[in-house]
């Protein structure tokens, strides 16, 4: 009997700390943007780098958003900070603003933006139209690498 137990119990504990790991969503962590665009009227308005510096970061969690940067043109800086919940399916993303440093007439609104992840690297491009098409010759493209 007592041969049976051990190895039984071997075979329990061995089971037992068997447990998997929930999976992150690769969307979800630390994102750095290293490259930013605005497009308008057919025409590149600026570009990150290039025409400023400085950097920012972007941070998702299971339903949340937040992003911080400082960005610096001549001797003009731009403090980029905002925030607030989101939506997920496939690439198409919803974001409502909670907060927004710079366009405090965007809280309370939502965007749709595009998702594309790429190993390290995530790229936004929005504003997108009610069937998530982008207007090519007016929108914003980022693309940041995972900092976590």
């Amino acid at each position: 009997m007592r041969k049976i137990i051990l190895p039984s119990l071997i075979i329990l504990i061995i089971i037992g700390s068997c447990t998997q790991k929930e999976v992150q969503p690769p969307h979800e962590g630390t994102w750095k943007v290293v490259h930013f665009m605005r497009v308008t009227a057919d025409t590149l308005v600026w570009e990150f780098p290039g025409d400023f510096t400085g950097s920012e970061m972007k941070i998702w969690s299971k339903n949340h958003f937040a992003f911080a940067g400082r960005y610096k043109m001549d001797t003009f800086f731009i403090d980029n900070c905002g925030g607030g919940s989101y939506t997920l399916d496939g690439s198409h993303c919803e974001e409502s603003y909670l907060y927004f440093l710079n366009a405090q007439e965007t809280v309370g609104t939502s965007q749709k933006l595009l998702l594309e992840i790429k190993n390290d690297t995530l790229i936004q491009s929005w504003p997108c139209d009610e069937n998530w098409q982008i207007d090519k010759s007016n929108y914003s493209l980022q693309k940041l690498v995972r900092m976590d």
